[in-house]
Order: C-alpha cells, then sequence, then structure tokens
C-alpha cells in the first residue's frame, strides 16, 4: 500500500499502472477473506461482501472454496523477477535507513522533498539500473540516480546519499519537480500529474 498509494491517488481512472495495482488488491483481498474466513468468520464475511462483484461469484465467503492450485501465483514460476525485487527490496532498507537519517537532521521533511544517489556495488548494478526509472516510486522520493560503485572488485555495499529535491512541489501529488509551472493549463501541478489531469478531462 506503501508503494501503491502514489499511483492509486494521482493516475487517470484509466491508466494502466492504476488498474494494475487495483487488480493486485483484489486478488490480495479475495484469497485474505477466503483464508481468514474460518477464524474471523464475521469480518471475513463482511469483506466478502464489500469486495467488487464478479460473475458467478458466491453471495457469502463461507460458502467460496479456497484458491484453486491454478489461481496461487507459484513464486518459483519466475525465479528472475523473484530474485530481482530481492535486491531493490535489500535497496529500499537501507534508502529508508538513510532518509530517517536525514529528516533527524533537518536536512528533509517528507521523504517526497528528497533526491536519493545510489552508489552501487557490481553484483546489484544490472538490477538497479534495470528498474531506474520506478525505483522513486519504490522509496517513495522525488528523484534517484544509480551510479556505479568506484569500487573495482564488486565486493563493496550500496551507498546511499539524500540531498533536497530540485524544484517545485506539485500541489497533487506533493512529488518535487523541474517541470512545475510548465503545463499554462495546470501551472500548479508537475508533468505526471499534468498528464493524468488532461487525461481524467477528455474522459
Amino acid at each position: 500500500f506503501d508503494v501503491l498509494k502514489d499511483r492509486l491517488y494521482t493516475s487517470a481512472p484509466k491508466a494502466k499502472g492504476r488498474r494494475s495495482a487495483q487488480t493486485a488488491l483484489w486478488k490480495i483481498g479475495e484469497a485474505l477473506s477466503r483464508l481468514l474466513a474460518p477464524v474471523m468468520s464475521f469480518t471475513a464475511d463482511e469483506v466478502w461482501q464489500y469486495m467488487p462483484a464478479v460473475s458467478g461469484r458466491e453471495p457469502s465467503v463461507h460458502i467460496a472454496k479456497f484458491m484453486a492450485e491454478a489461481e496461487i501465483a507459484d513464486a518459483s514460476a519466475d525465479e528472475k523477477l523473484t530474485s530481482d525485487w530481492q535486491v531493490v527490496l535489500q535497496s529500499r532498507e537501507e534508502v529508508l535507513k538513510a532518509l530517517e537519517e536525514a529528516r533527524n537532521n533537518k536536512q528533509i521533511g517528507s521523504g517526497l522533498e528528497a533526491k536519493v544517489t545510489l552508489e552501487v556495488p557490481q553484483a546489484m548494478y544490472p538490477v538497479l539500473e534495470r528498474y531506474a526509472n520506478q525505483l522513486r516510486f519504490v522509496y517513495i522520493v522525488s528523484g534517484v540516480e544509480v551510479k556505479k560503485s568506484a569500487d573495482s572488485n564488486g565486493t563493496g555495499t550500496l551507498k546511499v546519499s539524500v540531498e533536497k529535491a530540485a524544484g517545485q512541489k506539485c500541489e497533487r501529488c506533493w512529488n518535487y519537480s523541474t517541470h512545475v509551472g510548465e503545463d499554462k493549463d495546470y501551472p500548479t501541478v508537475c508533468e505526471r500529474c499534468s498528464a493524468a489531469l488532461d487525461e481524467i478531462e477528455k474522459g
């Protein structure tokens, strides 16, 4: 939820990223309702009633079956993706520590005021470089720069530095961007929110 809030709040209703997030949350909610039904009977059934209606869906979680084997995602089905996300989540832990230290030092307020620079050891670099455009959403900051560590033997550790993000604060998503004010139709928002607002207005 921490990572998904941004796209759920700011993306246009039909945006692929937002729809994808909603689908994932719906599937997780369905599975948890069924799994918790034997021990949290009233709560699970109440949750079930609020889930989006689907054709052929049982009216109560207590007459629904557990997830069929074919419906359960196999984590080993894509070992590369699993491995990639282990690296991304490992880096996130280090970034969150650095952000907390920057907050304690009054360098930043919220994480969205920050730009993070990563000096990445050789073992992690290919993964973080591949996801570089998405890392700011994972870390919940306004900017991320990925650099290869100067350690030539590839055994160094991930180094994180934090600085104030450049640009102005978007009044819609609260991210900082150097492009705020460029769109005359939406002068107080960033380029991402400007595109989303345009899509919403065009319907």
